[in-house]
């Protein structure tokens, strides 16, 4: 019964940390804290903030080597190019009434 009874706490405390998302709630709170403009290079929360963001490329490395190096190969590339545009037919009312009486035939 003891086993029983741990095993559902870890359970209950694994989804608590999960819902909880403590490391996106860390990094935007260093990513809002990087913008204010009294938080410069010469401050401690600058720096702070730096530790958090190397966690997370580290984090990004580990869990997905492959994608992440791509992805920062590819950051700075210019985006791909539109397709053509939609063009649309300004009669299609006039039409649309031919079309269902040769459909009749």
């Amino acid at each position: 019964m003891p086993e029983l009874l741990l095993a559902a706490t870890a359970l209950a405390a694994g989804y608590t940390l999960g819902r909880a998302r403590l490391g996106t709630r860390t990094f935007d709170l260093a990513s809002d804290t990087i913008d204010r403009p009294e938080v410069t290079r010469r401050t401690v929360r600058w720096w702070l903030c730096q530790v958090v963001f190397a966690v997370v490329v580290a984090r990004l490395f580990i869990t997905a080597p492959r994608r992440t190096a791509h992805q920062w190969r590819h950051r700075n590339d210019p985006p791909p190019p539109l397709g053509t545009a939609i063009v649309f037919d300004p009669d299609w009312a006039a039409k649309r009434g031919t079309e269902e009486a040769s459909h009749d035939r």
